[in-house]
């Protein structure tokens, strides 16, 4: 699946569950220091590449702050602002 289909799934979902009281947000965890951006290390320290740990808090913490109100975003972790579709 696509990046962009998947975000369409995601809106179409939180669509089709938002009458049964489900809140359904994309998450972005933020620039994270695994293996996948290890190509990037050279800039982990001047981008504010975060641990994994602190990426999995902050989307955690997302989680449980949202809502109903922001059912169908997305929404940026490092510092919750909704990222325009």
């Amino acid at each position: 699946m696509s990046r962009a289909a998947c975000n369409m799934a995601q809106v179409l979902l939180s669509e089709e569950v938002k009458d049964m009281g489900y809140s359904v947000v994309l998450l972005h965890p933020g620039f994270t220091r695994t293996e996948m951006t290890k190509k990037y290390e050279h800039i982990w320290d001047i981008e504010g590449a975060v641990e994994p740990s602190v990426g999995a808090k902050r989307v955690l913490y997302e989680v449980i702050k949202n809502g109903m109100d922001t059912t169908g975003a997305f929404i940026n972790c490092e510092d919750g602002l909704r990222i325009p579709w």
